[in-house]
């Protein structure tokens, strides 16, 4: 028998987000969390998670149904309601007691930004609150679910590394022409990872032709596996970009965007092909390095200056003893 993937202890107690919540409707949902399966499903209270399993034989709760605000489970009808009690069996009659250890194994669940998060364990942060999802002046749009047969530490990494937009990205977001990278630092800030503004050469957005202006970077790491990006135009222009990656496994993972911008990206439908299109030129060079976990000894790969928020997050993952998806 295939061993069951060990649970990260230190990224138990991190929030994924794991559907969208229009994905989210009337029927309950698998998802997949460091091998664990869980069922996620929405009640008139709101979203809930729960371990993918009825306590009495063994059924996937996420094959049942949602019923008068329970979720029932497919094989004998077990009813369990949103703080995971079961409050009926069917086989039973109804003056008998329901015994004590009839419990689903209830996880940590919420909605924000348009995205269904979960945690296995006790939150060691909340989900990040970021002012600009609050302000009404930007618009936000959601894109994912991005399955990458890749550690979610290495689609982390990617999305803060600075130097690869001029290669992996020509055509979209920057050109070869810019390579060039000035020097910048890195910050502790309020328990994540913070760079100075690093100017990047990109497109216009807003213009028909192609045209390059500089654009200001701030990269975080926000928590081990969310990142957070704000892009500055120039003229009070302002996109973020919020990137969490779901560890399926060490090698396997799900990420989900979330983008929230102050002007007109132009026609949705060529807005969310261009960012599609931008997340498949990544998940090219995901799929192909090795080793599929990212190493967290510094020696085991060269680095450069222009490497230091890498450098940087390896050293922060290594501190905080996460362990999958790391070599």
């Amino acid at each position: 028998m295939k061993p069951a993937t060990v649970i990260d202890e230190v990224l138990a107690n991190e929030w994924f987000a794991v559907l969208k919540s229009e994905e989210l409707a009337a029927s309950p949902k698998q998802v997949l969390i460091m091998g664990q399966r869980v069922v996620v499903f929405r009640t008139r209270k709101g979203v809930h998670a729960f371990k993918d399993l009825c306590i009495h034989r063994g059924s996937a709760l996420s094959i049942g149904t949602v019923e008068n605000d329970t979720i029932v489970c497919p094989y004998h009808g077990w009813q369990y309601d949103g703080e995971g009690h079961c409050v009926c069996i069917p086989a039973q009659s109804r003056s008998a007691a329901i015994p004590t250890k009839a419990k689903a194994t209830v996880y940590h669940c919420e909605e924000k930004y348009g995205l269904i998060w979960v945690c296995l364990g006790t939150p060691s942060a909340p989900i990040p609150d970021l002012e600009p999802y609050r302000d009404p002046a930007f618009s936000t749009y959601t894109f994912g679910p991005y399955r990458v047969e890749s550690s979610a530490a290495r689609v982390i990494e990617n999305f803060l590394d600075f130097s690869h937009l001029m290669w992996v990205h020509q055509g979209y977001l920057s050109d070869r022409a810019f390579s060039e990278m000035a020097n910048y630092q890195v910050h502790r800030k309020e328990g994540r990872l913070v760079t100075d503004e690093v100017i990047v050469h990109e497109y216009n957005l807003e213009t028909s032709h192609r045209e390059f202006i500089p654009v200001t970077y701030v990269k975080e790491a926000y928590r081990p596996l969310t990142a957070f990006l704000t892009k500055k135009f120039g003229a009070g222009r302002i996109m973020c970009i919020l990137m969490v990656s779901c560890p399926i496994d060490a090698h396997t993972s799900v990420t989900y965007t979330v983008h929230a911008i102050n002007f007109d990206p132009g026609k949705l439908a060529d807005y969310i092909a261009m960012n599609d299109a931008v997340m498949m030129q990544d998940v090219q060079i995901l799929e192909n390095q090795k080793p599929e976990e990212l190493p967290l000894d510094l020696q085991a790969e060269l680095s450069l200056k222009s490497d230091l928020l890498s450098i940087a997050y390896r050293k922060w993952l290594a501190e905080l003893g996460v362990m999958m998806g790391t070599a």
